[in-house]
Order: C-alpha cells, then structure tokens, then sequence
C-alpha cells in the first residue's frame, strides 16, 4: 500500500544526512577517512565529514568508539578503544561492542549486545541512559527483535521520548491499519455499543467515514440542465452541441422543441412506470399541477428533481430518461461517448458546458471554501492540534465544550478512562495510538528546512481511502513555510487510477505539476483541465509551468532531485572536534 510505503520507504523524503549536535555523554563510532600533517583529520561521522585534531593515536581507514566528554564550544571526544588500547587487549582492528559494553558498565547480555551493535549498524550516536531505557522498554514490550531496534533508532533520530506510550503510537504507523480503516472500525463498534460515553465519539467518527456527500450526478443529467436554462449563452449552447454529438438530441434542435417533447412523453399515460421510477416522490395528484407549466419550465423543473447517479450506476436510470427524451442510443454507448469527448476537438462553447460540467461533479463543489475548507474541517475534527488547543484552553481562548466535544482525540483521550467492553477498549486505544503515531512524525525541521506530513481520511463520492499531505520548504521568520519556493507532495490510493503521488513544485512562485501513476497519461482530459488550473494559479498570483505525467518508478529520482532546491548546505572551516 502507498501509505506504508511512505513510512518505510520514505517516498519524498529528504535525502540530506541529518546535522551532526553532540551532546555529553553521548556514545557513537566514527571512522578517520584521512590524516593531515599537524594531528589533523577527516572524520566521518553519521554521514557527515568533520574536521577533527587528534590527542590519541589512531589510524586512517579504521572504526573507533568516540565519547563526548565536552560539547561546549569545539567538542572533545574520547577514543574509547585507540590503539593502544587494542594492541594492549588483543582487539584486533575492530571496535570491540564486548568491550564498550564493559567501559559504559552497561548490562552484560545478548539483548543489550544486539540492541548496540545494531545502533553502531545504523551509525545512531547513543547514551548509556539510552541503552539502559531502551532495553528495558523492548523487553517490557517483548519487542527484542529487528522491528524493535529499528523503531528505537527511529525514535532516536526524531528526538522523541522512549516512553511505551510514544514507541506503540509511532509503531502503529507500521503495523496497524490504516487512519480510515482504524476509524471505520471504531464507527462501526460505536454503533453497535450502547455505552453512554459513546455518544458524540459516534457522531465524529460518522462525519469523517460517511459525510453527508451525495452521489456523483450523471454528466447527462447535467447538460441537459444546462441546455434547459435560459438564455443562448456559451454553456448553454455548448451543452446543446454536446448533446447533439453524444446522438441525444438531433443537431441543430431548439430548447422550446425538446421540452414539448419531453413535457408530452412524461405526461402519456403509457409512460407512468418510468415516470415513478425515475421520480419517486412525485406525489399523486401532481401530474396535474406539473401539466399546467410551460414546456420549458416543465423541463427545468423535472430535471431539477431527478437525481441518476454517474457511471455504471446510473445506467439504468439513464436509459429510461432516454427513452423518454426518445432517443434511440443505448445507454452504455452514451456514456462511453462522454468519456471520449476530451480527446475529440470540441469548440469554445463545447468546453465551456464540458469543464463546467466536471467541476460541479467534484465532491467538493457544493462545499464553501472548496476542497481546502473541508480538509481544515477534517484536521479539526481528528484533533491533530489537541496539545495546542490544551494550551490555547488554559489561555482563556477556547472553551473546554469545543476543544472536547469537537474532537475526535479528546473523546478517544476520555473513552480511554471510561469501563468499556474488551474489543472497544482495544479498538479506542489502537485509533488513539494512530492519531498520535501521524501527530509524531507530523514535523521535522533541519536547519532552515521543514517538513510538515498529514494524513488525512478522504471521501470521493462511495470511495474512501487515505490522503496524505507533505509539505516541504525552508521556514519564515514567521514560522511559516515560504510559498514561493516550496514544495506539496500528495499520496493517494484513488477508486479507478490507483496509488497517484501528485508532486507540486514551486519556484519563485512558478509551479510545476508532476502526477506519478502506473495508468497511462489521459493526455486529452489534461489538455482540457489545464487552462482551468492555470486560471486558477493566477488568482492566486502563480503561474503553471507544466503538468506531467510519469511512472510511478520515476517518483524516487525525481524526489532526490528536487531535495537540493531546499536542504541546508552545511559548509566546515577550521576545528569541529577534537580527540
């Protein structure tokens, strides 16, 4: 799946080693890459080559123990294992983990054995307090084992604390479900449950997993309303060309000629079971009041009240209103005929009637403030900023009604305390346990570069799945991420395309659009849409570049290509530590 491929593969990420900051006491193996006259050296640590003068005798090409001992200023380390420590013990070459253990008195075991040699694997400079926490943590947890390490190390390099709270919330990354699958199961348990507790828990999790969202409605529906409305502007005559082409009305037939037709096939008697099928509320009696309005608001007001779903779905439905309009065209070959009409040559009225017709399919189009409204709701009601609303609630700036009525976390935080039965308890703790997981690896900031990454349930019409949101760009004075040069990956599983990555590039506040997907290219609908997305950067004072079209393969390449436009650039001079 795309989402853990983003977890263990790092799809997008920054591929710049992480800033060397010792710490005292810290423990870590680094290698003398090269001597230099004057006891200086080039020692690589943790990917990252410094500037090092030598106190102890050691020699180029080979491993040893450092320790900071002082980490002010130019830190100071100390080999715990020079060379003449190894000719004296009989070492051999190689750092000996047997006898750094014994240095840091830590715990004489397998366990502890295998836990360091894999942090000197991962070149994770360590603590003994590190190793002592660690072990005890792994082992409390029956975690001793690679998957274990691994999270550890993890944890480490993001600077969280290795408390079992954190370790399961960042594991459950990895090994539970995904956010939408957690919040469908709790739903469904919430239903079932009769618990008191339960109550407004049950209604979040309703709005996030079934919002209130209709079906997509059948473009054909649409035109038609379109060709209904009055006047003889550009969608209206173009949705009337449209029409033509699809072989629903004949080329060149007026509006006044298609709503008689229809008014009279609707009102014939023969017609009475397609009429109840296809308007179930028309209550009796109506028929009636319906007859007494003019052709063309007779049209208008029908089509206003049918509702036929898009696609296959609708096909049915879509057949019977053909009928009606009497046209001779099967159902299934009108729809295919629309799903070709991007790559005929249609004309400024044509696309016109075509684009808004796509447009008002989006399940976001009835939605004020659009898609990035509803995805601010989703972050609220999730409560990815609980810790900050805490905050914010102790200032006085919000009330405790909202920050826990509101909240998807507050209520999990709360049900948590509540004598729930086995499998709801269970459940409750595996959703807290994710939405902590993403609050974790939410951000991360390396030097002037940030990273923010979320995710987020996503509801297309029937089809649920998981978005997930990185952004990437160097950081304001105002803590911000600069809009002119920055960058918007999207991560997505979608119903008939698949796993899509759509890579947003922004320089100087020029975009480019790069969609990553294993399909081939609907070269003829990108041509359509683009000058619409360029219309609408422009509003925002930006301007499209290119929209592409790559195999999924290409993402990686193109991810480490793009890091240089905004990792730090780390430059040594003089003496960075000495031994």
């Amino acid at each position: 799946m795309i989402q853990s491929r983003i977890h263990n593969e790092g799809i997008g990420q920054p591929s710049q080693p992480r800033p060397l900051h010792l710490t005292q006491g810290q423990v870590f193996q680094g290698r003398i890459a090269k001597l230099y006259p004057q006891n200086m050296a080039a020692l690589q640590v943790h990917g990252t080559t410094v500037t090092a003068r030598l106190e102890a005798a050691l020699t180029a090409g080979q491993r040893y123990w450092f320790e900071v001992q002082e980490s002010a200023g130019i830190p100071r380390l100390r080999v715990l294992d020079d060379n003449a420590i190894r000719q004296r013990e009989g070492l051999g070459d190689q750092p000996s983990i047997q006898k750094l253990i014994q240095q840091l008195s830590l715990p004489a075991s397998k366990e502890t054995e295998a836990f360091v040699r894999h942090l000197s694997e991962q070149q994770q400079p360590f603590t003994r307090q590190t190793v002592v926490s660690g072990s005890q943590l792994l082992t409390e947890l029956q975690q001793f084992n690679q998957r274990g390490f691994q999270t550890l190390i993890e944890m480490m390099q993001r600077q969280l604390p290795l408390t079992k709270e954190t370790f399961q919330a960042y594991q459950s990354l990895t090994l539970s479900p995904s956010l939408t699958q957690q919040l469908q199961q709790l739903s469904q348990m919430l239903e079932q449950s009769t618990h008191p507790a339960t109550g407004q828990l049950r209604q979040l999790t309703a709005a996030l997993v079934h919002p209130d969202q209709q079906a997509k409605p059948s473009p054909i529906v649409q035109l038609l309303a379109q060709f209904a409305t009055e006047g003889e502007g550009d969608v209206s005559r173009g949705a009337g060309q449209l029409l033509a082409r699809l072989g629903i009305i004949e080329a060149g037939a007026s509006r006044s000629q298609l709503a008689s037709q229809f008014q009279t096939a609707v009102l014939h008697p023969a017609n009475r079971e397609i009429v109840a099928s296809l308007w179930p509320d028309l209550r009796s009696g109506q028929g009636a009041e319906l007859s007494r309005l003019e052709p063309r608001q007779f049209l208008e007001t029908m089509l206003g009240r049918l509702s036929i779903p898009a696609g296959k779905e609708g096909e049915p439905a879509l057949q019977q209103l053909l009928q009606l309009l009497q046209s001779k065209e099967p159902a299934a070959a009108i729809h295919s005929r629309w799903l070709t009409l991007p790559q005929q040559e249609l004309s400024a009225s044509e696309r016109a009637a075509f684009l808004q017709v796509l447009e008002s399919g989006s399940p976001f189009a009835q939605e004020k403030g659009g898609a990035a409204k509803h995805l601010q709701h989703v972050l609220q009601l999730l409560g990815y900023q609980h810790e900050r609303d805490v905050s914010r609630l102790l200032q006085g700036e919000l009330t405790r009604e909202t920050i826990v009525t509101d909240r998807v976390k507050a209520q999990l935080l709360q049900l948590q305390q509540q004598d729930l039965p086995a499998g709801l308890k269970e459940q409750v703790n595996q959703t807290l346990q994710r939405l902590t997981g993403q609050q974790l690896l939410a951000q991360e900031q390396n030097g002037p570069y940030q990273q923010l990454i979320l995710q987020l349930p996503l509801t297309l019409g029937a089809w649920q799945t998981d978005m997930t949101v990185q952004w990437e760009g160097k950081k304001q004075q105002n803590g911000e991420l600069n809009p002119d040069y920055c960058r918007i990956l999207f991560y997505l599983t979608l119903e008939q395309l698949e796993e899509t990555i759509v890579d947003v590039q922004i320089q100087n506040r020029i975009v480019a659009v790069t969609v990553y997907n294993e399909h081939e290219s609907p070269d003829a609908l990108i041509n359509v849409l683009v000058p619409t997305l360029k219309k609408g950067l422009a509003e925002h004072n930006y301007q499209l570049l290119s929209v592409k079209w790559r195999k999924m393969k290409d993402a990686q390449a193109s991810s480490q290509q793009a890091n240089h436009l905004y990792k730090p650039h780390v430059h040594y001079q003089g003496v960075d530590v000495r031994i």
